[in-house]
């Protein structure tokens, strides 16, 4: 398994999908759909039944191509705001935020591929195991 921190979230493992090459400059990781892969974090992120952590958070509005400015015109706060959210790591964000970012972000994915189901909520987890399955990436229970 491969470890992907590419993301910017912690815990987030590749049963398969990618391919480890030597390069000039040491080892390379290609990652198959990309795309596709980030597309399957955050619909873990959405689904999941505990708070969203800043980390989440961040990686979900990078996801939709906003930066910290216009998101904040979007939920009607500060650009501070914003940044202290995401400074959080891996602590929740505030109950309002976490709700509107899934919101947004399902609205967003719904637009471009199909509903996202969201479930209750429980302890933060950034952690998630991803495997590539008939050419496109699915969440499996970790290992």
């Amino acid at each position: 398994m491969f470890e992907y921190t590419g993301c910017g979230l912690e815990g987030i493992f590749l049963k398969n999908g990618y391919a480890i090459e030597e390069t000039p400059y040491g080892q390379a990781v290609s990652i198959a759909d990309l795309d596709g892969l980030h597309r399957a974090i955050a619909r873990d992120i959405i689904r999941q039944q505990s708070p969203m952590t800043g980390h989440q958070f961040r990686f979900l509005r990078k996801e939709q191509d906003l930066v910290q400015d216009e998101l904040a015109a979007m939920f009607r706060v500060d650009v501070q705001t914003i940044a202290n959210w995401e400074k959080k790591g891996k602590e929740a964000v505030p109950g309002a935020a976490d709700i509107a970012m899934r919101a947004f972000y399902t609205a967003f994915i719904h637009v471009q591929f199909k509903p996202v189901p969201v479930a209750k909520d429980a302890e933060p987890d950034e952690s998630a195991t991803f495997e590539r399955e008939d050419e496109r990436w699915i969440d499996v229970e970790a290992a």
